[in-house]
């Protein structure tokens, strides 16, 4: 039993999100898949089904336009109490985080003095990494230099002693993720920000926090992010809508838009036709971590309507028990070998003790012998367990790691650790019958 987080409060905590033990056919299965989209709140999915009933646009005078535009302002306010962010107004909205990230990089890099560098990450999607090089390469004029920073083979986060290396002050981008997505680790946001402080104070930091939004408490001001990107539909929402926090001076640089347009931020950052059923299902997922708060610290001294502080703990209470579904996964359960035990396994990334409170659930392998998609397969023709297999787009974490592709299990806060138990099960049969062919 976790400390936090009871069994009875975890089973009550599986029963609000839709298809959490059998997929929409009903067919009974285990879902490690939540780094592709995870599952959704029901609450959330009733969120949408009210708001897609509007069809109005907001900025009118009559009441259903004027419901838009509060649906918009509630889930902002919620994504500011989310991230902690100074203001709902720093806050603006895009189709997916690689357009956000384009769109970043569109107004930041023409700013830019002549030969500035930007520096990536390899341990980052690729919506992090091709806008910064493709932007930077249509203004050749300016002849702005992109690196890339290598990580950690031990903890799959950013090598310091690198970036620190490659770090003067002719750099003013540096774009990281605050997890990776195929190595599911924790890069060390905060220390990247002193680092800049003292050898690029110009620099603006770029977070994308796609993958790390389900797993944990973000505060982008404690981080000293000047930007930080997520989707709705990785913290238990649905697809179509992916939000930016940004300080004022990236939201004050000249950007694209219609002339006919607002001039101000946030809505001057947003393109075309504000959908209600877009913004409402966020309002649901804070609500909830607000109330998973308020469950796993019942005796804490914050006041009712401190929603803010409510969902941080919601958040820390996630962390930690998602933090015993590492240990299971990587150590094994009631006598099942875990992850870093089993001979014909190769893991990626954290497989030390030591390195385990910077991990997410989020765990990518090799099968001696095998294809990504042929353990995939296997998995579920054989035991009904979604995970996926490839280069997860996260071309440069694999070509570090040396290899293509690999196989991804990511789990989230709704998984068991008896699920975990079956998994590693499952892959240590997976490993018998390929040693017995």
């Amino acid at each position: 039993m976790n400390a936090l987080i009871s069994d009875a409060l975890h089973a009550t905590i599986r029963e609000k999100f839709w298809y959490v033990s059998a997929d929409s056919q009903g067919t009974a299965r285990i879902f490690f898949d939540s780094g592709a989209g995870s599952l959704v709140l029901m609450s959330a999915h009733a969120a949408i089904e009210r708001a897609s009933r509007l069809s109005s646009y907001g900025g009118g005078r009559f009441p259903d336009s004027q419901w838009v535009d509060q649906i918009v302002a509630d889930a902002r306010a919620a994504v500011a109490d989310l991230l902690n962010a100074p203001s709902p107004e720093q806050l603006f909205t895009g189709e997916s985080a690689t357009a956000i990230l384009r769109r970043l990089a569109e107004a930041i890099l023409p700013a830019l003095p002549d030969r500035s560098r930007i520096l990536i990450s390899a341990t980052d999607h690729n919506a992090n990494v091709d806008p910064w090089r493709k932007t930077a390469a249509a203004l050749s004029s300016k002849r702005l230099e992109v690196q890339l920073v290598r990580f950690d083979p031990r903890t799959g986060t950013v090598d310091l002693d690198h970036l620190d290396a490659l770090t003067d002050a002719r750099v003013r981008v540096v774009a990281v993720s605050h997890a990776s997505n195929v190595l599911g680790a924790e890069n060390p946001i905060s220390e990247i920000r002193r680092l800049l402080h003292q050898k690029a104070p110009e620099a603006w930091l770029i977070v994308d926090g796609v993958h790390f939004i389900p797993h944990g408490p973000v505060d982008v001001r404690a981080l000293g992010a000047d930007a930080y990107v997520f989707s709705s539909y990785k913290i238990f929402a649905q697809r179509g809508l992916s939000w930016a926090y940004a300080d004022d001076a990236i939201l004050r640089l000249p950007h694209y838009k219609l002339s006919p347009a607002p001039e101000r931020p946030p809505e001057s950052w947003e393109w075309g036709f504000r959908n209600p059923a877009d913004f409402a299902p966020i309002i649901e997922v804070v609500e909830y971590l607000a109330w998973l708060g308020r469950q796993c610290f019942p005796m804490a001294t914050v006041e009712p309507t401190d929603r803010r502080r409510w969902v941080r703990l919601g958040q820390q209470a996630i962390r930690q028990y998602e933090h015993e579904l590492v240990r299971a996964m990587l150590d094994g359960v009631d006598g099942t070998p875990g992850l870093r035990a089993l001979e014909g396994v190769t893991l990626y990334g954290i497989r030390e003790p030591e390195f385990y409170h910077l991990k997410e659930p989020t765990f990518s392998f090799a099968v001696a012998g095998c294809t990504s998609d042929e353990v995939v397969a296997w998995l579920w023709q054989h035991h009904r367990i979604a995970v996926r297999g490839g280069d997860h787009y996260a071309v440069e974490t694999h070509r570090q790691l040396g290899v293509r592709e690999s196989v991804r299990a990511s789990l989230a806060h709704y998984n068991t650790v008896e699920e975990v138990c079956a998994f590693l099960q499952a892959l240590t049969e997976l490993l018998s019958r390929r040693g017995r062919a």
